[in-house]
């Protein structure tokens, strides 16, 4: 049943732009494609960066990323229930206005030309703090297992990943990274913005240019990645658990990339 999704406005997801995977792999075919869905323009640009930059994050060949970028005019729209259901009329597991496919007919109802069920990996990449959130997470998770997407939750949202890519991350108290308060008075960071809040502070510090919710320049990222994943593991990575605990499924989900 399409349930209580259906009070939020409907999202629709762009065919997979084309690429030149040619350049890098030669005539190999891809084995495995990743399908990542995000809330915004700054984990949608991480992921170009990824899908880009492949060989130097010793990603395999033919191992292809597939960034799925919502329709124009719809990039407003980024409740995590709007990603997972976009994300199965896309895999043909529910027609467009929102109804249940039987199983047998998923494969003649996916809009995703190359998309293999049995291999193929969906990614939905989501915030915690997404407001009003809480009363969909057991929604979320029930169709996610369900239907095979992978949740990919960064706790309390992706700028945590972002700072991770910057030295010692213990230096900041786990308890002001989870609240990622407001600057409000100034009394966190008296020279920054009242309107900001905690992380995106940090990260603007370590990544000069950044504003949250704009593209990243992914080149400030690359070389670090390797930290990001390793400094990723001092905190929460299990998915469940990080409805509630500090942390990010992120590393995870590019060392999952590696080794395929």
């Amino acid at each position: 049943m399409y349930g209580e999704g259906n009070r939020l406005k409907k999202l629709n997801l762009r065919t997979p732009k084309s690429f030149d995977y040619t350049k890098e792999a030669g005539s190999i075919p891809p084995r495995i494609r990743f399908y990542c869905v995000s809330e915004g323009p700054t984990e949608e640009s991480y992921f170009w960066g990824i899908r880009n930059n492949r060989a130097e994050l010793n990603i395999k060949n033919d191992v292809y990323i597939e960034v799925i970028e919502k329709q124009e005019g719809q990039e407003t729209l980024s409740h995590p229930l709007q990603l997972v259901s976009a994300c199965l009329v896309q895999m043909g597991h529910r027609d467009s206005e929102g109804k249940e496919i039987p199983e047998k007919d998923w494969k003649e109802h996916c809009k995703w030309e190359n998309f293999d069920p049995e291999v193929d990996q969906v990614c939905v990449i989501f915030d915690r703090d997404y407001r009003g959130l809480e009363e969909k997470l057991d929604e979320i998770f029930a169709l996610c297992e369900r239907h095979g997407i992978k949740i990919v939750i960064s706790n309390p949202n992706f700028e945590l990943w972002l700072l991770m890519h910057f030295p010692d991350i213990k230096q900041y108290p786990s308890e002001q990274l989870l609240e990622n308060k407001k600057n409000l008075r100034h009394q966190i960071f008296p020279e920054a913005s009242k309107e900001k809040k905690y992380l995106e502070i940090l990260v603007s510090r370590q990544a000069e240019g950044y504003t949250k919710g704009s593209k990243i320049k992914f080149e400030k990222f690359l070389p670090r990645i390797e930290m990001a994943v390793s400094q990723a593991k001092l905190y929460c990575e299990d998915v469940k658990r990080l409805a509630e605990e500090l942390g990010t499924a992120m590393g995870s989900l590019i060392e999952e990339m590696r080794v395929q």
